[in-house]
């Protein structure tokens, strides 16, 4: 389960810091206005109030509790100009630069944070003092540094319009280029990349920074892009965001799209480009998986099982939450709530980071091996005809599962929900294992499965969403995916037009918004 929060009831100021015997906080930070009659801010308050919501994501564990108590007084603070630039420091100088989780929480809580002002967002970038020389001194923090780039990314992602466009000046442009260019630290070249590509988000932006690559004598996208499959973990994040920005953004005239290029001769089974949540991003062979949005991003693969012994393995490129392992179609993909792979009946997975095993939304905790680090490699084994599921970690073995087989007997596939900037590769069988299993005979979905070679091109999303609006819709298709045929009632409200797969992940009417009650098939 992601740490997607649900929003909690907003308190108010005496709830936060008891009750006031004078219109002041303790203390003021140099970014307040003195002039200003706000209360004023005691910057400590709110670092302790960001080093322990950062502490609670590690153990934060069900979406349906009530908001922690440090993340409710940080909305408060935010909820004013002064108390906004004040969370906004606070993120930057107190989320260390080793913390899995870090860059992670800083997207949750500007996510969840109230929407603040184009004049506070324009008086933020002033204060961080962007600009190209910036990043040439001697004693570049790369913590500092690292945080500016995930702010300024989430704040792109926020304010996508005009209101992007107004912060997007010439400083930050060269502020974030200039760590393209120099190419000095993968940590926070990761993270100015992903700023542009957010900021890309906005068409009059896109233009802008288009138009600066164009300029540059050697375009840094394509250099970056050749660590795509660098054993620095780090720079091979690198070279997945420049090259995923090359096929979906910033188009170069004469380069080659990815999947033009991607060898996919050996490769019969890949992720399912058409079964994925909306911002997952997905390699040109089909094999490795990036999200880079505050929601929890899941997809299944091509290839279903429903009999016998199976097994794939994921290399750990992050090492944050994802959780991997397997889920039928029945399983729902809730990005935006914070449900994935593993938060239902029909889906069971592993998170390596928090160490937990996710069935029905419910954690196990796992003590037999270390949390996962990048390089580490997870090996994911069914077994239909034992009815049992069993996870490892290079190699070791964790408990059995054997649970999910009272729901679900058979149509498994490979799945995996990621949280904001994790990244993992996944092996179905066209290399050698690193860990296979060494107790039982089992089976490798390349082995079986087949797809033509329409099915292997793995489309950049505009050229996908292009060809969609070619594609001709039967009149009985489903309208809900338009692929299915349309042959299910929903009771009692009546309305139809679904079709099975589509009704299964239905709670109550998408017309009406009526409870289910019943689905009736109909005859088509």
């Amino acid at each position: 389960m992601g740490s997607c929060w649900c929003k909690a009831t907003m308190r108010n100021e005496e709830d936060v810091y008891g009750p006031s015997t004078s219109a002041e906080w303790p203390l003021t930070i140099s970014c307040v206005d003195p002039s200003s009659k706000s209360p004023k801010i005691d910057s400590a308050v709110v670092d302790q109030l960001v080093k322990e919501m950062l502490s609670l994501i590690s153990s934060f564990v069900d979406n349906d509790e009530e908001s922690p108590v440090s993340l409710v007084k940080l909305h408060v603070i935010a909820d004013k100009e002064e108390g906004w630039i004040q969370v906004i420091s606070s993120l930057i100088n107190v989320i260390p630069l080793e913390d899995p989780f870090g860059p992670s929480a800083i997207t949750i809580l500007l996510d969840d944070c109230p929407l603040p002002s184009k004049d506070s967002v324009v008086k933020v970038t002033k204060l961080f003092r962007l600009c190209a020389g910036r990043t040439r001194a001697r004693d570049l923090n790369l913590r500092i540094e690292r945080n500016i780039c995930v702010v300024i990314g989430c704040m792109a992602e926020k304010m996508a319009g005009p209101n992007s466009v107004a912060i997007f000046t010439e400083n930050t442009l060269d502020y974030l280029f200039s760590f393209l260019m120099s190419r000095q630290e993968a940590c926070i070249v990761l993270f100015a990349l992903i700023a542009l590509e957010k900021f890309a988000h906005t068409t009059e932006n896109k233009l802008t920074i288009k138009s600066r690559l164009e300029k540059e004598a050697e375009n840094p996208l394509l250099v970056l892009e050749t660590y795509a499959d660098c054993d620095d973990f780090v720079w091979r994040q690198v070279g997945f965001c420049a090259k995923w920005a090359l096929d979906n953004l910033f188009i170069v005239e004469g380069r080659k799209l990815s999947y033009e290029l991607a060898d996919m001769s050996n490769i019969n089974v890949i992720l399912n480009c058409q079964d994925v949540s909306e911002y997952l991003k997905i390699s040109a062979n089909g094999l490795e998986a990036r999200c880079d949005s505050f929601s929890f991003e899941s997809v299944r693969c091509t290839f279903q099982v429903d009999q016998g012994c199976w097994y794939y393995e994921a290399l750990i490129v992050t090492p944050g939450v994802m959780q991997i392992g397997w889920a039928t179609r029945n399983s729902h993909f809730l990005n935006h709530e914070g449900y994935g792979i593993g938060d239902d009946l029909f889906s069971l997975s592993y998170d390596g980071c928090r160490r937990l095993i996710w069935y029905k939304a419910r954690p196990m905790a796992i003590t037999e091996v270390p949390p996962w680090q990048a390089g580490d490699v997870l090996g994911c084994l069914i077994d239909l005809d034992r009815k049992e599921l069993i996870f490892s970690l290079n190699g070791a073995p964790l408990p059995p599962c054997k649970e999910i087989f009272e729901i679900s007997r058979y149509g498994f596939f490979a799945a995996a929900s990621f949280m904001a900037f994790q990244q993992c590769r996944f092996n179905f069988g066209n290399e050698p294992f690193s860990f296979p299993p060494t107790d039982r005979k089992f089976a490798a979905f390349n082995e079986f499965g087949q797809l033509t070679d329409e099915q292997k091109k793995v489309l950049p999303r505009r050229l996908y969403l292009e060809d969609l609006k070619c594609e001709t819709v039967r009149d009985d298709s489903c309208t809900l995916c338009f692929d299915d045929t349309a042959c299910c009632m929903l009771e009692p409200c009546g309305h139809g037009g679904f079709c099975s797969l589509c009704t299964s992940q239905l709670r109550e009417c998408p017309m009406c918004r009526a409870d289910i009650v019943n689905i009736r098939r109909e005859d088509t």
